[in-house]
Parts: C-alpha cells; sequence; structure tokens
C-alpha cells in the first residue's frame, strides 16, 4: 500500500483541500500516514501570502528531497498557482496547480519517473462541488470551505491572483449536506471558510446569512465558528445571529492597519471610525464578543503617526488575538511598486512593539472572562490534563473532560503569558 504524507502551510482553506485529498487518496487504497512515518509520496501544499511563507514551505521541501531521497514529491497550492514558472524550477517530481488538489488520486497513479506539471486556470471554476466526510482528522473540528476566489483589490494581497478574482460559492444545499454528515459522525465545532466568506453566494443567488440560518437549525450539539471577514461584509442580519448559541461568539475581523491614510493605500473598503462602530455593535450583543485579528506593520509610505493609530485601536479594542506581519512585498500587486517602501529594521521595530502591546490588551480582554463559565471543547488530554478552546477563541487547560466532547468549566485565572486561559473547576 503507498504511503502518502501531506504537509499543509497557510490557511483553513488550505486545511481544508488538504483534508479532501486525505480523504481522496484513502477512498482510492492509499495510506495517509501522520509525520514521523517514511513516506512513498510528499505532498506539499503551498502558501504564499508572504515571502517568510514561501520561505518555509522551500525549507520543508529541501528537508524532504535530503532525508527521503527514494520519496516522491507534489508541490500544489497557491504558491504554484501565483507563480507557476518558479513553481516549475522546484525539486518535485510533480508540480499541480489548485484544481488539480480535487483529482490528486489521478494525478499520483502517473508518477512514473516522468516529470508532470499541471496548472489550470482557477477562474474556469464555475461553482464548488468538493466534499468532506470527516474520516481523517479527530473528530472535534471541521472546516469547510463554502467559497473561493476574491473579487476586491486590496494592493497588498497575491492571493487573488493566486485564487482567482471571481467568487464561486458552493451551493447550500451541498453545504447543509456536507455539515450534516460530519455532526452526525461527531463533530462539534464546524468552521466555515473560505477566501472572502462575506461574499458567500453572490455568484449563486444566495448570501452567507441564508446560509448560516439553515445551518444553525441543524440538529445535534455542535456550534458554528465564522472564520475571517472584512468589516464591510458584516451587516445587521449576520449581526443579529450571534444571538443564537449555536454561532460562536468571535470573528476574525481583518483590521490591517489602524491608519485612514494607509487603508486607503491598501484598497480597504472601510475606514478605522466603521471598524470600530462594528465591533460596538457585535458588543451589544455580548460584551465579550471575541475579535481577532490581522496587522500588517511597515506598509509603503506609514509613518510614526500611522503606526501609533494602529496602537490605539489595539487598545482600545482588546483583541482576543492579533496576528501581525511585517509588510511584504508580492510581485505583482500594486503594493509593490509604490514609493515609500519602509525599511527592514523599522518593521521589525513595530512589529515587536505591537505584539508586545497585544500581547497586554489580549491578557486584559480574558482576564474579564474570569468567574464566568465556558464551554470548552476539549480537543486533547494527557496526563488528565485536557486542552480546548471555548466559543469565544480562548485556550483552556483542566482536569477532566473527554476528547471531542464540550465541557464546561469556570474561568479561575489567565497565566502570565496571557495566551492560554488555564480552567481548574468543572460545574
Amino acid at each position: 500500500m503507498t504511503k502518502v504524507r501531506i504537509l499543509t502551510f497557510g490557511c483553513k482553506v488550505n486545511q481544508y483541500e488538504s483534508e479532501l485529498m486525505a480523504e481522496l487518496l484513502e477512498k482510492e487504497g492509499f495510506l495517509v500516514v501522520p509525520d514521523g512515518i517514511e513516506a512513498d509520496v510528499y505532498i506539499v501544499n503551498t502558501c504564499a501570502v508572504t515571502r517568510e511563507a514561501e520561505r518555509k514551505f522551500k525549507q520543508t521541501l529541501r528537508r524532504i528531497r535530503r532525508e527521503h531521497k527514494s520519496s516522491e514529491i507534489i508541490v500544489t497550492g497557491c504558491y504554484v498557482q501565483l507563480k507557476p514558472e518558479e513553481a516549475k524550477r522546484l525539486e518535485a517530481d510533480m508540480i499541480l496547480g489548485i484544481r488539480e488538489k480535487k483529482n490528486i488520486s489521478k494525478y499520483i497513479h502517473l508518477l512514473n519517473g516522468k516529470r508532470i506539471v499541471k496548472i489550470s486556470d482557477v477562474n474556469e471554476e464555475k461553482v464548488l462541488t468538493e466534499r468532506v466526510r470527516g474520516s481523517i482528522e479527530e473528530r472535534t473540528r471541521a472546516y469547510i470551505k463554502v467559497e473561493d476566489g476574491c473579487d476586491r483589490s486590496c494592493t497588498y494581497c497575491a492571493i487573488r491572483l493566486a485564487r482567482g478574482t471571481k467568487i464561486r460559492s458552493k451551493p447550500p444545499k451541498l453545504v447543509v449536506e456536507e455539515v450534516e454528515g460530519l455532526i452526525r459522525r461527531g463533530y462539534r465545532e464546524i468552521v466555515i471558510t473560505g477566501v472572502n466568506v462575506g461574499r458567500y453566494g453572490i455568484d449563486i443567488g444566495e448570501n452567507l446569512v441564508s446560509l448560516l440560518r439553515k445551518l444553525l437549525k441543524l440538529e445535534g450539539d455542535y456550534r458554528i465558528r465564522l472564520s475571517s471577514m472584512n468589516v464591510e461584509d458584516v451587516n445587521d442580519d449576520l449581526i443579529d445571529l450571534f444571538q443564537s448559541e449555536k454561532l460562536c461568539p468571535h470573528l476574525h475581523l481583518s483590521l490591517q492597519s489602524g491608519s485612514n491614510r494607509i487603508l486607503k493605500l491598501m484598497g480597504r473598503r472601510y475606514t478605522t471610525e466603521q471598524y470600530l462602530k462594528t465591533v460596538e455593535r457585535l458588543r451589544k450583543i455580548d460584551p465579550l464578543f471575541s475579535i481577532t485579528t490581522d496587522i500588517i506593520v511597515g506598509f509603503p509610505s506609514e509613518r510614526d503617526e500611522d503606526f501609533e493609530e494602529t496602537l490605539a485601536i489595539v487598545k482600545k479594542v482588546l483583541f482576543t488575538k492579533v496576528h501581525a506581519f511585517r509588510f511584504s512585498a508580492r510581485d505583482g500587486t500594486p503594493a509593490s511598486r509604490m514609493d515609500g517602501q519602509i525599511p527592514g529594521n523599522v518593521k521589525k521595530e513595530r512589529l515587536e512593539k505591537l505584539l508586545e502591546l497585544a500581547k497586554i490588551t489580549s491578557r486584559e480582554y480574558k482576564r474579564r472572562g474570569i468567574g464566568m463559565v465556558r464551554r470548552v471543547l476539549v480537543e486533547r488530554s494527557i496526563g488528565g490534563i485536557s486542552r480546548g478552546y471555548d466559543e469565544y477563541y480562548v485556550h483552556h487547560e483542566f482536569f477532566g473532560g473527554k476528547v471531542g466532547e464540550f465541557q464546561k468549566v469556570l474561568v479561575k485565572y489567565v497565566e502570565d503569558e496571557g495566551i492560554v486561559s488555564k480552567c481548574v473547576d468543572m460545574v
């Protein structure tokens, strides 16, 4: 039996597609193996969001080639789609585009010592139809890709160039059937994801709110979590849905910058005032509504005062977690050609300052939950200590609990590093 190892880099969409590949391979009789087991074929599912993301997967690729000389390597994902000519120069036996992932079994059968390159146009795909059964990973949280592509024009982002500029949505009926199947198989948390989830359905006469209403009506002990959203897509109808106990009071709401001047240069479609107003509306539903975010430091022409405006919003919002990145110029994007590129040492200093503040404000947010009861989905348990995330996307540690089940816990204190909330009592 051919053993296959899949290595995934990047976002939740890539995680979903790796799960899909794993299921397709197992269905065809391949054995998908975890890390630590020698494989006959290695599939590297790449990311291209930053130079650092590229560096990481290339480093892994070199290690595989060095340590597993007799194994064959397939490279796929966003890097391949974005930089096909560069991808062809990688040390791999097969180079596949994003659309080719759903036919991975067919392509593995074609491995015979002859190099194969197949990269098709993602914009030719009209609608999403792929579905996962949730048979590979531990049955706790499942990612569901409901949409692909992005019709926005952020000046720094290359992902739309890789994923396509047209929105392609999965029909609601298929999404509902996919989620129903996962719930039946014991999954407790379903994460709705896509490249631009807020634009779901515009190509098929549907919308995200309508889809969520259908999912929230399903039977079973489960919860729905939304992944990354843009401010302009968070409307009153969506906010009202968060009154349902089955929809997690958490949104990853991308900020990118706290400066309106920089937001305009980025091509973002909101102001900081609109962002803060959206947070305020969400926290009227729940004062502790959890907001995680992305922030880029060192965007071209970013001044000290622009950066200080970003810090001011971090202090005001009290994000649960900030994913912060130094600006990385991506080929083919308008931002890569802008004047006023920021020196690396300045970007480094700003990133360190932002992360330090984010650590403090995250700890303060978590402290506000002390004494409250939370519902944690236990993801793993070692030596009697269980770990998992609650509905607010805060991590807990506590004694007891069963993997794959919800456990109510009382928040006792926040650890000094402000990253993990430890829960010590059951209720």
